[in-house]
């Protein structure tokens, strides 16, 4: 039997992930777990920095005018989504991690980028102590949805299912447990490995893109979709 995907993403993110999906051949459902919005934020002084990091496309498409204070600043970004948006926003990109903010963070030259303003979601990666000051501004959130209807159906009948982070992860198992739906005839394609390990057991299978990428995600969801 082949198997379709479910994509939980927000509604942007899940059109992008399901074109890529169905031009290698994958079904796709889509039913966000979350949405996105922007919050009310206090733009520091930008001759307090030195550079200014994001770890997500809505980092860019969702802090409003007063991103644009920051344009003078070298950009750190993790992840190409996030470089291409802040690029379309008019950033100049100076390094572009492939892990999360902790990788980047390690990967700087350790004589440049002292003084960094972070902007970042309501629910973030909580960095430890790097030797640099780092700012911490909030300016988008994620806000949880029930399962909806879709999700639900594709969910009884068997599923790849793809997770990219661990708060949706610990979602979608609390809204599987309060629904009576089945873990043990879908499956979980986890984005890292404390994604899946969020995402708790009883899953017909639960493996681990070989890179922290949309590409390697989905291509870990088409091996378990074909027969």
């Amino acid at each position: 039997m082949t198997l379709s995907v479910l994509v939980l993403r927000p509604i942007e993110g899940a059109r992008k992930t399901a074109r890529r999906a169905e031009e290698i051949g994958l079904t796709v459902n889509i039913d966000p777990l979350f949405v996105i919005e922007s919050m009310d934020w206090k733009a520091p002084p930008a001759s307090d920095f030195d550079a200014v990091m994001v770890t997500s496309a809505n980092g860019v498409q969702y802090a409003g005018a007063e991103l644009s204070n920051y344009k003078q600043l070298p950009f750190l970004a993790v992840g190409e989504a996030t470089a291409a948006a802040a690029r379309q926003a008019g950033f100049n990109v100076v390094e572009t991690g492939s892990g999360g903010a902790i990788d980047l963070l390690q990967s700087l030259p350790a004589d440049r980028y002292s003084r960094i303003l972070r902007l970042t979601g309501k629910d973030h990666v909580k960095l430890v102590p790097s030797g640099r000051e780092i700012t911490l501004c909030r300016v988008y959130q994620a806000r949880a949805l029930p399962l909806g209807a879709i999700a639900q159906k594709a969910l009884r009948q068997g599923q790849v299912v793809l997770l990219y982070s661990v708060r949706a992860a610990k979602i979608l198992i609390t809204e599987m447990d309060r629904l009576d739906l089945d873990r043990s005839i879908n499956y979980v394609a986890a984005l890292s490995p404390n994604i899946a390990q969020a995402a708790g057991s009883g899953w017909k299978s639960k493996q681990i893109a070989d890179q922290p990428t949309d590409d390697a995600l989905l291509s870990l969801a088409g091996r378990l979709c074909l027969p």
